[in-house]
C-alpha cells in the first residue's frame, strides 16, 4: 500500500488526531463488517509518505475477497491511501514480525528556486550538493552501527538499543531531484531524517565527510543537526524473505 503523509499524523493510532492506521482500520472494519487491528511494516511518523508500505491483520473469511476487498478500500481512502495488493498470508505471517528489512528514500530539490509543485514532496536546498562527499559519507554507516546520535529518545524506554545493520547507502541524481536510498533490517525514530541532516551539511560544504563517522562516535544528538524535514522521505519498500 502507499499513502500521502501530508494529511496524517503520523501512522500509528493516536487519539484525537487522524493517522493512516486509524484510517485504514474504519475502512477495512467498514468492509469486512467486523473490528479489525493492523500491524504494519513500518510505522512513520508526521508527515512521511509510504510507497511499498505492508500491513496484515486477522479477517472472517466468510466476509473476506481480495479483489472485492482491493476494490472497496481503495473507493473509500483514495487517493491519500491506495492498496495496492490484498492477498491471503500464512497464519502466522506479521507485516512487523516477519519483515526482514526495510529501504527508505529521501528527495532533496537541489536547484535556485522551489517547485510548487514538488514542496509537500521534497526539501529543497538551493546550494549545490557535492555527492562524491555525501557518498564518501555513506560508507561509514554502512554495516552494524550505534544510530544514537541519530536517533529521538523515548523516555518510557531508557534502556532502548539504537543499533541497527545498515545493508546499503547511497546518494544520486536525477536531474535537480537527489536521492538518498537506504536499506536496514530495521531504523530507529527519526534515523533517516538526521542522517539526512548531517548528510546535506556534508554536501553543502559545511561538514567533512569524516564528521559522519566522528557522530556516530560521539553517540550523542548534539553530534548531529536538525533531522531533515518530513515531507522528503517515503517508505520505499518492505522486504521478505518468501
Amino acid at each position: 500500500m502507499a499513502y500521502d503523509g501530508a494529511p496524517f499524523r503520523g501512522f500509528a493510532r493516536s487519539p484525537d488526531v487522524t493517522t493512516v492506521q486509524s484510517e485504514l482500520e474504519a475502512a477495512l472494519s467498514q468492509v469486512l463488517r467486523h473490528p479489525v487491528s493492523i500491524a504494519c511494516a513500518g510505522r512513520t511518523d508526521a508527515g512521511v509518505h509510504a510507497r511499498g508500505q505492508a500491513i496484515s491483520f486477522d479477517a472472517d473469511e466468510s466476509h473476506f475477497e481480495p479483489v472485492a476487498l482491493d476494490r472497496a478500500v481503495n473507493k473509500i481512502l483514495s487517493p491519500s491511501i491506495v492498496v495496492d495488493c490484498v492477498e491471503v498470508a500464512p497464519a502466522d505471517f506479521d507485516a512487523r514480525l516477519s519483515c526482514t528489512g526495510r529501504t527508505y528514500r529521501y528527495h532533496v530539490l537541489n536547484r535556485r528556486v522551489p517547485d510548487p509543485l514538488l514542496h509537500n514532496l521534497a526539501w529543497h536546498v538551493r546550494e549545490p550538493l557535492d555527492l562524491v562527499s555525501m557518498n564518501l559519507a555513506c560508507d561509514q554507516i554502512v554495516g552494524g552501527r550505534d544510530f544514537t546520535t541519530f536517533s529521538k529518545r523515548n523516555k518510557s524506554r531508557p534502556s532502548e538499543s539504537f543499533v541497527r545493520r545498515v545493508r546499503s547507502a547511497g546518494w544520486t541524481r536525477a536531474g535537480d531531484m537527489v536521492l538518498f536510498d537506504v536499506n536496514a533490517n530495521a531504523f530507529t525514530h527519526q534515523m533517516v531524517r538526521s542522517l539526512v541532516g548531517l548528510f546535506v551539511d556534508i554536501g553543502r560544504g559545511r561538514r567533512r565527510a569524516v564528521d559522519m563517522g566522528a557522530a556516530l562516535a560521539a553517540a550523542s544528538r548534539d553530534a548531529a543537526p536538525s533531522p531533515a524535514p518530513a515531507k522528503g522521505l517515503v517508505f520505499w519498500q518492505a522486504h521478505y524473505d518468501s
